[in-house]
C-alpha cells in the first residue's frame, strides 16, 4: 500500500540486459521485477530526485517463477526466472548462420507471472555479435576503473551513489577515448568487444548503462551481482565478490576460446589477484593487465609484487597506472591502439606528448 501511495506500483516488467554472441551461441539474459517508474535523468536534476530514483531501484521485488519467451533470429525459447528474478537463455545457432550487423536484437515477451493474469509486455534486448578474429577482447571493472566511486571509502561511495545520476557521476579522464581506441584496435577497422564486470548489484543496471552511453564509452555487456543482504563476515563477502568476477571471466573465456583479452581494473580491491589467477588458469590468453592506482601505498606495493611475479613467471605485464594517460602511452607503444582516429574530433595517440595534453579533456574522444 505504501509503495502504491507514492507511485511505485507492483506491476511486473522485463528488464533486458545486453546479450553477446559468438559464431555458434547467443547468450541473452534479463530480469523480471515489480515495476517502478524512473524517468531518464536530466541536467540540473535535484539530489532529492536522484535519491528517490535510487530508493525505487532497491524497492522493487524480484519475481521468481515468471515465464518469458525469447525470440532471436527466427528461433524461440521459453525460460523461467530464478529466485533473483533473473532469466538466462543460450541459443545454439546452425552453422553458417548469417549476421548482417555487429548488433542484433532479440524480442522478449512476458508470458506468465505468478499471481498476475492477462499481462502483456514485450521488450527488445541488444545483442553484441562477435565473429571473425578480433585483435583482442577487453574485460573492464567499473567502480574506480571507469567510474569515480571511492569504493574503498564506504560512506563516500554510498553518498555518491544515492544523490547522483548517470549524468552527474564522473568518469575518469580520457576513459572514453582510450576504450574507443582499444575497440578500434591496431587496424582501426576492427571491432574488439568490451565487457564490463562489477560487484555492483543488478538494481544499478540502468544507471551504469546510461552512464556508459552518456559519456560515449563503448557499449558492451554488463555483468553485475544479485543483491543480497548478508550477515556473513566481511572476509566471506569479499570471497563472494571475487568469485563473481572469476565466474564472469571464465564464462567469457569459454565463449571466445580463440580470443586474447586485455583486463582492466583498479588497486582498490581484489582485481590484481583475480586477474593474476586468470593468467595462471588460462596460459597465453591474457595480453596485458592495466590496474588504476587509487593512491593507497600499501595497495600499490601489493600490485607491484604481483606484477613482478606475472612478468617473471608468465611474461604478462600488469601495468600500474596513475591515470588513463599512462595506459594510453603504454598501449600505443605495445601496438594495441593505432594513430588512426575514430570518427569524431581528432585525437591522435602518437606522438604521446600531444596525447598527454589532449587526453585531459573529457570532451575529446576517438
Amino acid at each position: 500500500m505504501f509503495k502504491r501511495s507514492i507511485g511505485w506500483p507492483g506491476l511486473p516488467r522485463i528488464v533486458p540486459y545486453i546479450g553477446y554472441a559468438n559464431e555458434k551461441y547467443t547468450f541473452i539474459t534479463g530480469e523480471v521485477t515489480e515495476s517502478y517508474s524512473i524517468s531518464k535523468p536530466v541536467e540540473g536534476q535535484s539530489r532529492w530526485s536522484n535519491l528517490r530514483a535510487m530508493l525505487k531501484r532497491y524497492a522493487g521485488r524480484d519475481i521468481e517463477g515468471a515465464r518469458v519467451r525469447i525470440s532471436y533470429c527466427g528461433f524461440v525459447r521459453e525460460e523461467v526466472t530464478d529466485k533473483y528474478g533473473i532469466f538466462k537463455c543460450a541459443f545454439e545457432l546452425p552453422e553458417g548462420q548469417p549476421y548482417t550487423d555487429r548488433w542484433q536484437t532479440a524480442a522478449i515477451e512476458l508470458v506468465s507471472v505468478p499471481g498476475h493474469k492477462n499481462l502483456r509486455q514485450e521488450v527488445t534486448a541488444e545483442v553484441m555479435v562477435i565473429t571473425g578474429k578480433p585483435d583482442f577482447g577487453v574485460i573492464s571493472d567499473i567502480d574506480d576503473t571507469i567510474l569515480v566511486s571511492y569504493a574503498t571509502q564506504k560512506l563516500v561511495k554510498f553518498r555518491l551513489m544515492m544523490v547522483n545520476n548517470a549524468l552527474t557521476r564522473m568518469p575518469f579522464e580520457g576513459v572514453s577515448a582510450f576504450y574507443r581506441a582499444l575497440q578500434d584496435g591496431i587496424s582501426a577497422k576492427s571491432f574488439n568487444p568490451v565487457f564490463y564486470v562489477s560487484n555492483s548489484e543488478w538494481n544499478l543496471y540502468d544507471l551504469i548503462y546510461e552512464f556508459i552511453d552518456f559519456n560515449r564509452i563503448p557499449k558492451g555487456p554488463i555483468f553485475l551481482r544479485e543483491f543480497r543482504i548478508s550477515l556473513k563476515r566481511s572476509t566471506q563477502l569479499r570471497e563472494i565478490r571475487k568469485n563473481h568476477k572469476r565466474k564472469v571471466i571464465s564464462r567469457l573465456f569459454a565463449a571466445y576460446p580463440d580470443m586474447k583479452f586485455i583486463l582492466i581494473g583498479d588497486s582498490g580491491q581484489r582485481d590484481p589477484e583475480v586477474y593474476s589467477e586468470t593468467v595462471k588458469q588460462y596460459p597465453g590468453r591474457v595480453e596485458c593487465i592495466y590496474i588504476r592506482d587509487i593512491g593507497i601505498p600499501s595497495n600499490s606495493v601489493r600490485v607491484q609484487t604481483i606484477s613482478e611475479h606475472l612478468h617473471d613467471e608468465h611474461k604478462v605485464e600488469m601495468v600500474l597506472v596513475k591515470d588513463t594517460e599512462a595506459a594510453v602511452r603504454h598501449a600505443g607503444l605495445k601496438g594495441y591502439i593505432t594513430q588512426s582516429p575514430h570518427p569524431g574530433p581528432l585525437l591522435k595517440i602518437m606522438p604521446f606528448d600531444i596525447a598527454r595534453k589532449k587526453c585531459r579533456n573529457l570532451k575529446i574522444h576517438f
